[in-house]
């Protein structure tokens, strides 16, 4: 089990993909401090981020409870920094291996075309997934705390509550990880070449990996984001009633 008197390269030794976990905290992966030191001026709550890794590498399934004592800011910097590593690092690095596993497959093969269609397709959809939610959502979670807990334009919230719900959001959210195992499955009825071997499982490799982290990710907005921000709507219209 991580502590937060783990130290991040004890953690990768016992699971490389949280490499990806202390890059989009900028925390040095190979540090021999403990969390607690790496994080101490980073303005990162060393608890939360031992929970995070501690689902990652299978300690812990993740529960709503788990999760539940931190604050909606936290929750969100964490999700934003996701929206801004998968964008930034990971679907590149699925890219550049699209690319590479590609070059030794005939022009006419036709894993050319679905995976090239794929990778351009998910890109678009997955960033337009982000800036909608980062827009919608995280906006709205952010500026209902401050409305609870700092009394910042509340009396806006008290008339917007009256005719919306978090639920309006909850209706309209898609997935992000289906087209993953789509992908993932389409590539299982090719045999790669035996030049390309390596390349292939590299990215099956990464494939597996980013959905992993999508359904972590998921989990945390869509049960524990969700679940949070629904207990401020109720407590600021108890407030408001009184």
């Amino acid at each position: 089990m991580i502590t937060t008197y783990t130290s991040p390269s004890d953690v990768l030794k016992q699971s490389r993909i949280t490499e990806h976990i202390f890059n989009r905290f900028n925390i040095n992966a190979h540090s021999v401090e403990k969390i607690t030191m790496n994080t101490a001026l980073k303005e990162i709550n060393p608890n939360f981020l031992v929970e995070v890794l501690n689902v990652f590498c299978s300690y812990k399934e993740p529960t709503v409870e788990q999760f539940n004592s931190y604050s909606v800011p936290i929750i969100l910097d964490y999700l934003t920094r996701s929206h801004t590593y998968y964008s930034e690092k990971i679907v590149p690095e699925i890219g550049q291996s699209i690319t590479q596993l590609l070059l030794n497959y005939d022009k006419e093969h036709p894993l050319l075309e679905i995976l090239y269609k794929f990778y351009f397709k998910y890109k678009v959809d997955l960033e337009a997934h982000f800036k909608e939610e980062e827009s919608g959502i995280f906006s709205y979670g952010s500026n209902l705390y401050k409305a609870v807990f700092f009394k910042k334009n509340s009396s806006f919230f008290i008339d917007f509550l009256q005719q919306n719900s978090i639920k309006d959001f909850v209706d309209t959210h898609a997935s992000t990880t289906e087209d993953l195992a789509n992908i993932t499955n389409i590539l299982g009825q090719y045999s790669p070449p035996k030049t390309n071997e390596t390349s292939y499982r590299i990215l099956l490799e990464q494939l597996k990996n980013f959905a992993q982290d999508l359904e972590i990710h998921a989990f945390i907005e869509d049960k524990v984001l969700i679940s949070k921000l629904y207990e401020l709507e109720q407590q600021i219209k108890l407030e408001s009633s009184n």
